[in-house]
């Protein structure tokens, strides 16, 4: 048979859960992790430094000015001084944008769509978009180590475990190089920044490993809970509950009346997180759509969407290249274009939509449901953003959990791939990572 006939991904053969020998496996693993973690804080912080010497107008070279700025520094109310301690101090480069939101969360709990004297809306709590389980599991923390360093302390541990237990799980189901690549993949993807800073990513990430390794291996109520904390973690986790309902329903037999109600009761549990979540806004305001005023008020308001034609027609998706046309026509001044994260958030989604797609067809009939998490993913996002730019920019950082996807690219590189063109792709998805990394440290919003 001819290798690119056969099978990436075969119907998991069973056996011991950990197999032998995975002690030296997970210690790659957590080098694949500090190894990516340094170069993403690095980059931060390197954003932070540059935004620094812009806002205190420090020309280079910098060498000769930085016994001054170190005098300056210790003086408590200088300029720079006020500037480290707001940007700098305390971890503050991985929590900006949406971490200060869950921060607000921990520190002065949920807050909506206020009334002001006049009517306006309160444009200053807008924190019903950011879902609980997150900062909950930051809150259990925070009194020992402080806000900032439980943000950033959960999404880097539960993105380390969430390394581990996908190593362990890709090493059983496929092979032990396929599960490696598969660690190097997801946390070299360019939007894996995001488990390093203050966010839900990392905790999501996790949640989706854990209810994809209970599925696979038929515990459908158990990851139908573990699938119910992902939705209370992030929205478009709901699309990992459709996968769940699909994975039981190809794995049951019998009557299809009885088999609708089951594969409906599941989809009940695994949504359950948003469920309670809804509750909680209904005990809160009197009704869950309070989440969609607070929403448009802030988030995605009228004028941010789209037409009608541009909705169907997904006008802001292609949009997004316009960058590599800018590129192409000014080159090679024209290259500057393509240093912004904006850039590559649909050349990286459609990587995901790609391998997924393409993978139907390479693996085992069992392992198909779950490789549509990452178009699932993708629909979900643009559908809830109304097509506006708004929402249309942070999807790529939504599909870096499309985990599924990364195990077919794993094994797609450790089976067919020559040595040269796996260290180029992953080289260069890394280099994205910085690109993102240094944007979001220099103070400028990546998606």
């Amino acid at each position: 048979m001819n290798s690119k006939a056969r099978l990436l991904i075969d119907d998991s053969p069973g056996g011991n859960w950990a197999g032998t020998g995975p002690i030296r496996g997970i210690a790659v693993v957590f080098g694949i992790f500090l190894a990516t973690r340094l170069v993403v804080w690095t980059a931060t912080y390197s954003g932070v430094m540059i935004n620094f010497r812009i806002t205190q107008h420090i020309e280079p070279p910098l060498e000769p000015k930085l016994p001054d700025i170190v005098e300056k520094l210790r003086e408590p109310d200088s300029p720079e001084r006020r500037f480290f301690d707001a940007n700098v101090a305390n971890l503050e480069p991985m929590l900006g944008f949406d971490s200060w939101h869950y921060r607000q969360i921990l520190l002065n709990g949920y807050h909506g769509p206020l009334p002001q004297p006049g009517g306006a809306p309160d444009r200053s709590d807008r924190n019903l978009a950011f879902f609980p389980f997150y900062p909950l599991a930051c809150s259990l923390i925070a009194p020992l180590v402080g806000v900032p360093a439980a943000l950033v302390g959960v999404s880097n541990l539960c993105a380390l475990l969430a390394g581990i237990l996908l190593y362990l799980w890709i090493r059983r189901r496929v092979d032990e190089a396929s599960a490696r690549y598969a660690v190097a993949f997801l946390f070299c993807w360019p939007t894996a920044c995001f488990f390093s800073y203050g966010y839900a990513e990392g905790l999501t990430v996790l949640l989706v490993v854990m209810t994809l390794v209970l599925a696979d291996r038929g515990h459908f109520l158990l990851a139908a809970v573990a699938c119910a904390a992902a939705t209370a973690t992030r929205p478009t986790a709901l699309a990992l509950a459709a996968v769940v309902m699909l994975a039981y329903w190809m794995r049951q037999s019998g009557p299809v009346g009885r088999r609708l109600v089951r594969t409906g009761l599941l989809g009940l549990v695994a949504a359950g997180g948003i469920a309670a979540y809804a509750g909680y806004l209904t005990y809160l305001y009197g009704t869950p759509l309070v989440y969609f005023s607070n929403f448009k008020v802030e988030w995605i308001d009228d004028e941010a969407r789209s037409t009608w034609f541009q909705y169907l027609t997904m006008a802001r998706v292609w949009d997004q290249f316009k960058y590599f046309g800018r590129a192409i026509i000014g080159f090679p001044e024209g290259l500057v274009h393509l240093t912004h994260p904006f850039a590559w958030n649909m050349p990286a989604n459609f990587a995901i939509l790609f391998v997924s797609l393409a993978g139907l067809t390479r693996v085992a009939r069992s392992f198909r449901p779950y490789l549509l998490l990452g178009p699932l993913i993708f629909l979900h996002g643009y559908l809830a953003s109304g097509g506006a730019s708004f929402g249309v920019n942070p999807i790529a950082r939504y599909t870096v959990v499309s985990v599924p996807a990364f195990v077919v690219l794993a094994a797609w590189c450790a089976r067919e791939w020559k040595s040269g063109p796996r260290v180029v792709v992953l080289a260069l998805l890394m280099l994205l990572q910085v690109t993102w990394a240094f944007h979001f440290g220099l103070g400028e919003w990546p998606g």
